[in-house]
């Protein structure tokens, strides 16, 4: 069981209900379950902060994060639990703050990574271990030491190495078959030499994904991503004056389009583990598990369009035919980015063959546009630019569908359009300030649409 940070942030509101989702799981099964942690909402953020100021010489205070853990601690765990947590505490607190004082004009790299982990997940999967044990549910936390997810030394985006875990399991496998209640810290990985690494942003639910995947041979075991919202038809924060519908199964196809196209309710590398290990993986709201959502190889009944998502913040690079190549070469093989659209080639009023690429996150374009603009100087950057995702499987097999959804748009200027059906999606580019108009316009044409 995966609790997002959504779900935890330092009021404590859920946690009544969190423990309450553990200990049914626990009288339902015979073991576990594991309860997988992410920071509670705003600390990696602030804690990314806190890095960044020591990178710049400024100053900074970890004081607000510890104190508000203690002060978790004080409101929902035992008197002779608060002491215990209290050393504990203390000495992650020391961590963060040696590790602070490694940084040298950079905040990156496995400093980066203990930083984040030793001030959020690690503590968190800690403070709810005592609080479970406050509530008679016996439980126990694994720590670095028995750390079984090994990663390669891509440190801020870490891929997990199945074989090399799988030879790492002997102590969370002594915890599994000791009876109790298991508190895992998200997010977290090492290197085969014992350096932290992170598993990318939203990294939690993929932790509980590959710890899944690493003991299904020994256990059945059942994977539940637990989040504040089920996965809907849209996002409820945009479209908020419509009945949205509960998608109750999706395909890893139409999971993986939608988490990279604006649905941030899984992490897209988590969804891409699932499938290549077959894995069935549940994402439920907290407040009802029955309207949980399987991500599974198969939709037996599906709907013509699943859902329809919104992106912003992309930008749009235009450069030349002969030179995009190499650099679409440089992004895929050898950075491994593969946040970007090709839009393809036109043909200019000069002669020119030029080549559109769609970036979905503006932030790399930005980041790196001096190293892009050594393929093409003479390359166009735009940015404001998003995209809205019309997301199903059953698209391949019924017409009709680019053409509604543009017709629910008549008002807002698309900029262009990959009408790929076959690819289980159907992609609008325009202006960023269009995105919630045109999200809100095809979904109220969702019925219509899958009537066709």
């Amino acid at each position: 069981m995966k609790f997002g940070g959504s779900l935890l942030d330092f009021s404590g509101t859920n946690i009544p209900l969190m423990v309450k989702r553990i200990r049914e799981m626990k009288e339902a099964k015979d073991l576990g379950p594991l309860a997988v942690f992410s920071a509670p909402f705003g600390v990696t953020d602030r804690l990314q902060e806190i890095g960044e100021a020591k990178a710049l010489g400024r100053g900074y205070d970890l004081n607000p994060i510890f104190t508000s853990f203690l002060d978790l601690a004080s409101n929902h765990a035992r008197k002779n639990f608060i002491k215990e947590f209290q050393s504990q505490l203390g000495g992650h607190r020391r961590d963060v703050e040696e590790t602070l004082l490694k940084i040298d004009r950079r905040f990156n790299g496995s400093i980066r990574a203990k930083v984040l982990t030793s001030g959020g997940e690690i503590p968190t999967a800690v403070l709810m271990s005592y609080i479970l044990n406050s509530r008679n549910l016996e439980s126990c936390y694994l720590g670095k030491r028995t750390w079984p997810i090994v990663t390669d030394d891509s440190f801020e985006n870490a891929m997990p190495d199945y074989e090399l875990s799988r030879k790492r399991l002997s102590g969370l496998l002594g915890l599994i078959d000791g009876g109790g209640i298991v508190c895992i810290p998200g997010f977290l990985g090492l290197t085969h030499d014992g350096l932290e690494t992170v598993l990318g942003r939203g990294g939690s639910d993929q932790t509980a994904v590959f710890l899944s995947c690493l003991l299904r041979d020994r256990y059945e075991v059942e994977t539940i991503l637990l989040k504040e919202t089920p996965v809907q038809s849209a996002d409820p924060k945009i479209v908020k004056d419509q009945e949205l519908r509960t998608i109750p199964v999706m395909t890893y196809n139409e999971a993986q389009k939608a988490t990279v196209s604006g649905m941030t309710i899984v992490q897209n590398a988590a969804v891409r583990l699932a499938r290549s290990h077959k894995l069935p993986v549940t994402v439920a709201p907290i407040s009802d598990l029955g309207l949980g959502t399987v991500i599974q190889a198969e939709d037996l009944n599906p709907m013509i369009v699943k859902c329809v998502t919104g992106l912003d913040d992309c930008a749009m690079i235009t450069m030349n035919n002969e030179r995009s190549r190499s650099l679409e070469d440089c992004l895929r093989l050898w950075e491994g980015y593969d946040g970007f659209l090709d839009l393809g080639a036109e043909v200019m009023d000069t002669g020119e063959v030029v080549r559109d690429f769609l970036v979905l996150d503006a932030n790399f374009v930005r980041r790196n546009e001096k190293q892009l603009r050594s393929f093409d100087r003479e390359m166009r950057v735009e940015y404001g630019i998003g995209i809205v995702t019309l997301i199903g499987d059953k698209m391949s097999t019924s017409s009709g569908i680019a053409s509604a959804a543009i017709r629910s748009i008549p008002d807002v200027n698309i900029r262009r359009g990959v009408f790929a059906p076959h690819t289980s999606q159907i992609i609008l580019v325009l202006d960023e300030k269009d995105i919630s108009k045109a999200v809100k316009a095809i979904h109220h044409e969702l019925r219509k649409i899958n009537r066709l």
